[in-house]
């Protein structure tokens, strides 16, 4: 389990509905290196409720760290009854969650390892420049139409497992606002803003898949001290995008929602961190402690549960 920890907060699990358990634990435990520090098979009623559904609503889940990291996990949930997936003909504009990024070495090395597996990847591998940090990264379609980022940035490099994956130093979420967004997760976790970069060009249009004279907004809240289980806000200007954050619910498959914990909710059930809705005690997989939900102003359901 991720260890508790005090303010800034930062996330201990993306929770991803799954269709095929087997198939996802083999992307990120046989392929990218991840352990498997928690596996709950049947019904889950405490978390179940939490999200809504019946009490028999969850079959399976899975909490996955990358050696070593105590955040940035991956939580996957088989669903009784699997809805669509969020990003099904999804525009790579549209507002939803829009993906994991994966710390790597030898970016190439690992998009060719990983084609010849038969992963399908959007373009070659890509370079992202601003004066201050040069990025390679690529986009590969994983088990229910996630989208997962590589990225390498050779100055600095982050934590990986033996086989050269590191998951996950950041969830990419798209924001119609980042102001806005940035504002709302700010107070509600106590986030700094590790980086904020303004990327376009024709280099960052070919790499992404944006129409030309399209930009990106990009900011980095988090731990500064902690490289891992930060939020990356992306907001598209000059382009149209669809909503579909109405889709990220459970059971639906795909990304969903973002796990925080803490050592104490007394601040947040007092309304001194914002406003968020008490769903009591017991958190299932997660323990036995309080939870609370809220919901940022674009649409990105955030739980934080007191450990």
């Amino acid at each position: 389990m991720a260890e508790i920890t005090a303010l800034p907060l930062v996330i201990a699990y993306a929770v991803i509905g799954v269709g095929d358990m087997n198939e996802a634990l083999d992307l990120w435990v046989e392929r990218f290196g991840m352990e498997i520090v928690s596996r709950r098979t049947g019904p889950d009623p405490e978390l179940a409720r939490a999200w809504g559904l019946p009490a028999d609503g969850i079959a399976d889940q899975a909490l996955l760290l990358t050696p070593g990291v105590n955040e940035g996990g991956i939580h996957l949930v088989r669903f009784t009854n699997p809805g669509p997936a969020v990003r099904d003909g999804a525009r790579p504009t549209d507002l939803l969650p829009k993906s994991v990024d994966v710390a790597v070495r030898d970016i190439h090395a690992r998009h060719a390892e990983l084609a010849a597996a038969g992963y399908k990847f959007r373009q070659p591998v890509g370079t992202l420049k601003t004066d201050q940090v040069t990025v390679y990264e690529v986009h590969m379609t994983g088990h229910d139409d996630i989208n997962v980022v590589f990225v390498e940035q050779p100055a600095h490099p982050e934590p990986v497992s033996t086989r050269g994956y590191g998951v996950a130093p950041l969830i990419v979420t798209i924001s119609p606002d980042n102001v806005r967004e940035a504002e709302f997760l700010t107070r509600l976790l106590a986030l700094e803003e590790v980086a904020h970069n303004r990327f376009g060009g024709p280099e960052v249009e070919k790499t992404i898949g944006l129409p030309p004279g399209a930009s990106l907004d990009v900011r980095i809240l988090g731990d500064n001290a902690r490289p891992f289980g930060r939020v990356e806000l992306v907001q598209y200007e000059g382009v149209a995008s669809e909503n579909r954050y109405p889709r990220a619910r459970a059971p639906a498959r795909g990304q969903l929602s973002l796990t925080f914990f803490t050592d104490d909710l007394s601040p947040w059930l007092a309304g001194e961190r914002g406003g968020v809705t008490n769903l009591g005690s017991g958190a299932g997989i997660y323990g036995s402690g309080r939870m609370v939900t809220a919901t940022t102003p674009a649409g990105l359901r955030i739980d934080i549960v007191e450990r």
